[in-house]
Formats: structure tokens, sequence, C-alpha cells
């Protein structure tokens, strides 16, 4: 096999080499495109995730401020209910100490028939001591009795206002619970989404791990294929370089044969044409032995 078919057939194959290695470039550029697209659809669902756990932690701090000034609220309110419920205790206990046999209206009467009979009898001393005496413990018993009317107003304005208490605070410490179950719920919640998270992180990073071995399996294939490019190259040079020689000891070879021609030609006294001329002119001795001789 001559140098010109060994320099064609290892062009060739590095030809065949080249485009196997095209081929497996883009087997790789297809497999860094993919995980890379997987990798940023990951990355996406993950910054939703982390944007829902900063609204989630937002939301958690606004409900723990909110639960802070509910259970303030019930404990004040609770107290103020306890100081309802010990005042009505000592309400109904005063009221119970009370004695009050008789009627209002009777001790009224009676204490204006005191003033009637002192004022339109004379009466002595004993009688009158007896009657003043009755009339103390009459008016004593009057004012027991506005005493329990008092204390019936009282707690009578009471009730309303322990009700009030008791539905606010009912109402506080329902919203409490709502506010309680919320932040454990939105613990819940979070300690699910930073699991989602860290299953996706590990995944994006597989992934990413893939796209690199992709892409250093590309560089790898491209730089091998640069050197394979390179050589076709430098072959073609070489192979070039070989046909010119080929061609110029060819040329070489017919104006020597044309030469020796030319020479025999004049050593017989025939005149020369103009491309014997040519080729003896290239040899100046030659040309002045011809005497510059030609035909025409």
């Amino acid at each position: 096999m001559s140098m010109e078919e060994q320099i064609s057939k290892e062009i060739a194959e590095l030809r065949e080499k080249i485009g196997e290695l095209d081929r497996q470039i883009e087997e790789a550029s297809k497999r860094m495109k993919l995980h890379a697209e997987e990798r940023e659809n990951i990355h996406a669902e993950m910054k939703r995730i982390r944007e829902e756990v900063r609204n989630l932690k937002e939301e958690k701090a606004r409900l723990i401020e909110e639960a802070r000034v509910l259970r303030r609220d019930v404990r004040d309110l609770r107290q103020k209910l306890l100081n309802y419920i010990i005042e009505k205790k000592q309400l109904k206990g005063e009221l119970k100490s009370l004695r009050i046999s008789m009627d209002v209206n009777k001790i009224k009467r009676r204490l204006d028939e005191i003033d009637l009979y002192l004022a339109s009898h004379r009466v002595s001393r004993e009688e009158e001591r007896r009657l003043f005496e009755e009339a103390s413990r009459m008016e004593a018993m009057l004012l027991e009795y506005e005493k329990a009317l008092r204390i019936n107003l009282s707690l009578n304005e009471l009730s309303p206002a322990m009700e009030q208490v008791k539905n606010e605070l009912e109402e506080k410490r329902k919203r409490l619970d709502e506010v309680s179950s919320r932040i454990s719920k939105i613990g819940a919640e979070m300690e699910a989404l930073n699991q989602r998270y860290d299953a996706l992180k590990a995944e994006a990073d597989k992934h990413h791990a893939s796209y690199v071995e992709a892409r250093d399996v590309r560089d790898r294939l491209e730089a091998e294929r640069i050197l394979a490019s390179s050589r076709v190259y430098e072959l073609y040079r070489l192979l070039r370089g070989k046909r010119e020689e080929i061609m110029k000891r060819r040329i070489s070879e017919v104006k020597a044969k044309k030469k020796r021609e030319a020479i025999e030609k004049l050593e017989r006294g025939e005149k020369l044409d103009f491309e014997e001329l040519k080729i003896l002119m290239e040899d100046e001795a030659l040309w002045q032995l011809s005497g510059g001789k030609t035909e025409g």
C-alpha cells in the first residue's frame, strides 16, 4: 500500500471516528439539556416552597403575637369575672344577714302610728321610752330594708355585667383555641414543606451531578474531536504535499524527456518547436548551443 493510500485510509477512519464522536457529543448534549431542565424545574419548585415557608413563618409570628394578647385578655377577663363572683357572694351574704321580719309598709304605718300617738296623747316616761325604742327598732328595720333594696339593685346590675364578661371570655377562649390550633397546623405544614424541600434538593443535586458528568463527557469528546480534526487537517496537508511532490516529479520527468528529445533534434540539425525552446531556455548552456533556432 502506497503512502497516499495509507494517508487516505487514515483520513477515512478519522472521519468515521469524527462522525461517531459527533453522535456521542449530541447524546451528551441532550443529557445535559435534560438534566439541566429537570434541575431548573426542581429549583423553581424549591423556590415556591421557600416562599410558602416564608409566608407561613410570617403568619405564625402574627398568630403567636395574637395568642399572647388573647392569653392576657383571658387572664384579665377571668380575674374580672372572679371579682364579680366574689362581689356577688359578698352581696348575697350581706342580704342573708339582714333581718327583715315585717313588711316595709307595715313598718312605715307603725312609725306613723307612733308619731301620731305621741303627738296626740300625753304619755308617761315609761311608755314614751317604750315607744321610742319601738320606733328605733322600726327605723333600723327600715334602714336594713333599704340596704336590702340597694343590694338587690346591685345584684340585678351585676348579673348582666357578669354575663357580658362570660360571653367575652368565651369568645376570647374560642379565638385562642383557633389560633393555637392554627399555630400547631402551621408547624406541621412547615415540617412537611421542609422535608419536601430536602427531598427536592437531594433530587436536584443528583440531576446537577448527572449534568456535570454529561458535560465532562461532552468536553472530553469535543477535545477528542478537535484532535481528530487536527489530525485530518495535517493528513490532508501531508497528502497534498505528497501529491504536489508526485506532480512535480512527473513534470520533471516529462521535461527531462522532452529535453532529451530536443537535444536529439538539435544533434540531428532539426528545428525546435516553441515548447522545446522553452525547455531549452531553462538550461542556458543548451540554449546557447542551439543558437536560438526555431521552426518558422
